[in-house]
């Protein structure tokens, strides 16, 4: 029955990324797409590579935060390794590189889950934050308001963990007491704000200049695409579930069908490139 449901998920990944990829021909073509593409400014990919090379800093800098492995050379591998598995592998089974690479430094399932999944819910809860301030900034609501929202969040986040203290268990109990406070809390969710920020940001930069959007339709549209990742059903790599949540906010908000559809698929093809390049230097110069 498990592999039967596996292969109907994976025939379902399948059906989005090729149908996807069957609607894009249709409504763009790939002779637009590629005369779109010949546009990119190397200049302009190198700032972006750079700003989506800061937002795995901030993610290996959280890790050094909760785990008891200081190295950043080596925690910076781990994250290139654990988020291209996630990227390319169906059905979120890339986290558990996450595990198989902690258990190759000597630390346990036991002694990692805890840590993997308080810089998870951190993750969630400012991907949350962040579409709900980008929509606020693109709906020209008080700048107060967002600025409110980012300084309380935190504080909201203290609470969940206050509740969720009235668990009794030893690991979580052990954790608690060395790691969960008001500072602790504030350095990961400003690290995974700045995350979402630098990734987010490069994509401004990746854009061809025919393909106009501003920062807020950009950061409103790569928040939904980002949230489309906790789906249970991807496409393959993918393909098809993160341009539908990207390009589908840009339609909602009036954006041209062409513009939406080209913008989507040019950031995930940087993301699917940039992942891989990073994880290709890891591969040559953090091998040991």
């Amino acid at each position: 029955m498990k592999n039967k449901l596996k292969i109907f998920e994976l025939l379902v990944s399948v059906f989005i990324s090729v149908g996807f990829i069957y609607l894009f021909y249709k409504v763009i073509g790939f002779n637009k797409f590629i005369k779109f593409f010949s546009q990119i400014d190397f200049v302009h990919f190198l700032i972006a590579f750079l700003l989506y090379l800061l937002s795995y800093i901030t993610r290996t800098i959280r890790w050094i935060l909760v785990l008891k492995i200081k190295d950043f050379l080596k925690l910076f591998k781990i994250t290139v390794y654990n988020t291209v598995f996630n990227i390319f592998l169906p059905f979120r089974t890339g986290e558990f590189s996450f595990f198989y690479m902690m258990k190759k430094e000597n630390i346990n399932f036991s002694e990692s889950i805890i840590p993997f999944l308080t810089v998870r819910l951190f993750d969630g809860f400012s991907l949350l934050i962040f579409f709900f301030i980008s929509f606020l900034i693109f709906k020209e609501y008080s700048i107060a308001l967002s600025i409110f929202t980012l300084i309380v969040s935190p504080f909201l986040i203290a609470l969940f963990f206050k509740i969720i203290s009235i668990i009794k268990l030893k690991k979580l109990e052990k954790f608690k007491s060395v790691n969960i406070n008001l500072t602790f809390i504030f350095k990961l969710y400003i690290l995974s704000i700045f995350t979402l920020f630098f990734k987010f940001l490069s994509f401004y930069f990746i854009l061809p200049k025919n393909i106009k959007l501003s920062l807020s339709e950009l950061f409103f549209a790569s928040s939904a695409g980002d949230l489309t990742t906790v789906l249970p059903i991807h496409g393959l790599a993918g393909i098809g579930t993160y341009e539908g949540g990207f390009a589908g906010v840009l339609l909602l908000i009036g954006i041209d069908k062409e513009l939406a559809l080209l913008s989507s698929v040019f950031v995930h093809i940087f993301i699917l490139f940039s992942s891989f390049l990073l994880s290709l230097i890891c591969f040559l110069f953090l091998r040991k």
